[in-house]
């Protein structure tokens, strides 16, 4: 269970700064605009993490042979990846929420 995790983590370390860019930025935005802005930044978030995924695949796809290899399939570490990206995303607009 922790080599999963572990593995996991290291595929999420390539786009974790992009990750917490668009989180950053939903913040801020959310705080500013409040929940009128939550159409917008949920298809932000959205259309960030399909852009994301398409590079990951595109330019890093033969790194998914290494997971293979260690028994984590591509599916499993892309669905791990947006479920924790939902969460993160759900948590920054509920901080935000309080903040405003």
């Amino acid at each position: 269970m922790l080599s999963t995790i572990r593995l996991w983590l290291t595929f999420y370390q390539s786009f974790l700064l992009t990750s917490l860019v668009v989180n950053v930025c939903c913040f801020y935005l959310f705080v500013q605009l409040d929940i009128s802005a939550f159409a917008a930044l949920f298809w932000f978030k959205v259309i960030t993490f399909l852009l994301t995924y398409f590079f990951i695949n595109n330019y890093k796809g033969h790194e998914f042979y290494y997971y293979q290899n260690l028994g984590i399939s591509k599916s499993a570490l892309w669905l791990t990846t947006i479920v924790v990206e939902s969460t993160i995303f759900a948590f920054v607009l509920f901080l935000a929420s309080l903040l405003r």
